[in-house]
């Protein structure tokens, strides 16, 4: 009995240490060893870098007019910018409208065969003709001076990629995903005071073309590797809220769990791709990687643990309540994920529904791991 009370109260200070226990912390190193980044000086326009918007596409025929229209409209100089897209064998109107677009801006490859988002940003990365690359989606709407606000960054030379705040169009749909990424843009604040971030916004960053390396064509997660390993190699990450972007929310807890478990599934294989910023010689970074990722993935085999020992432990009533508080979470959860989108959950359950639906989701995204399911192609959710 002493064993599972251990291991029950051992699996539940994980679990708050991971949300809440590290936040804390983190934020209190910002406070006392962070730089304070000063805002940086706009360039003039003489003195701007060469931009290429680099956007790998499958199927985004909803999208892609909107997504253009939007970039045309950035306000950054035309002879220093230019548009890469690469269709990953799309089969509805894509290649369509980038065959249709006569914008000497844009520059389309129309790959036949499909093989996935990061084979076809490799390729693009490869002969984009530019110092800076900003990484994007074709559903991403960018304000019209996010490119301004990110490169002004790479005046010092010390900084090798910036991440963007990227905004959900809806507050949340039924899953409370707005409140987990203002939670999460909250950590990213404290990580950039430090120096660093430990993964970007995969709509909204960029990065110094010298410090793109291209990764195996087996990679789910790119923006988190890619961004990782220009940490691992010693340059600063920053993150600018000012540099805005907007992508719809998901619309239930069905598409978001889908993104969800891919995510998942990708961080886990990111571990053996950045697995050196886990070493405590890194410091501060390790720690930040440890506390914001590592156990974060870790928390659906916490909560597996303290259930098996809430189990073992039911004879007691207080540990009987507990148990009978956690089965309360996850038929919430469960609700929630039924629910029609349109109707949408009460605000006050919806971090309840979300920790349970995410949880679960990475528990289901390290089991497609394990087993080597996850695809590295990709459908998007709908949102």
């Amino acid at each position: 009995m002493r064993s599972a009370e251990i291991l029950f109260w051992s699996a539940w200070a994980a679990i708050a240490y991971t949300y809440a226990g590290f936040p804390i912390l983190l934020a209190l190193f910002a406070r006392l060893f962070g730089r304070g980044v000063r805002e940086p000086e706009q360039q003039a326009e003489d003195a701007l870098p060469r931009v290429a918007m680099v956007v790998a596409a499958y199927n985004e025929a909803q999208w892609l007019p909107a997504k253009l229209a939007n970039t045309w409209a950035l306000d950054y100089p035309a002879d220093k910018f230019q548009l890469l897209v690469g269709s990953d064998g799309s089969s509805d109107g894509t290649n369509a409208i980038l065959a249709g677009c006569a914008d000497a801006r844009l520059r389309a490859r129309l790959f036949e065969s499909r093989r996935g988002k990061i084979s076809v940003l490799n390729d693009l990365a490869a002969g984009a003709e530019a110092d800076i690359l900003v990484m994007s989606d074709a559903n991403t709407a960018y304000a019209p001076d996010a490119i301004r606000k990110l490169v002004r960054h790479f005046q010092d030379p010390a900084v090798g990629c910036v991440s963007g705040e990227l905004k959900l169009a809806q507050d949340g749909g039924v899953s409370g995903e707005g409140l987990y990424w203002r939670y999460e843009g909250w950590i990213k604040r404290c990580e950039s005071r430090l120096g660093f971030l430990i993964g970007c916004n995969g709509g909204i960053y960029a990065l110094r073309t010298g410090l793109y390396e291209p990764l195996p064509a087996s990679t789910i997660v790119d923006d988190f590797v890619l961004t990782v390993r220009i940490v691992q190699r010693g340059f600063r990450v920053r993150f600018d809220p000012d540099a805005r972007a907007t992508e719809p929310a998901c619309p239930s807890a069905h598409a978001e769990m889908i993104r969800k478990i891919r995510i998942g599934a990708g961080g886990f294989q990111a571990l053996s791709l950045t697995s050196r910023l886990l070493l405590p010689g890194y410091g501060m970074r390790a720690f930040a990687y440890w506390g914001h990722k590592v156990l974060r993935w870790l928390a659906p085999l916490f909560l597996l643990l303290e259930a098996g020992a809430n189990a073992a432990l039911i004879g007691n009533p207080v540990y009987g309540a507990l148990l009978a508080a956690q089965l309360a979470g996850i038929a919430i959860a469960v609700w929630s994920y039924r629910m029609p989108s349109e109707q949408g959950a009460p605000r006050w359950i919806r971090p309840i529904s979300y920790f349970y639906i995410m949880n679960y989701a990475l528990l289901c995204g390290l089991l497609k791991y394990l087993a080597g399911r996850q695809r590295v192609t990709w459908d998007r959710a709908s949102r």
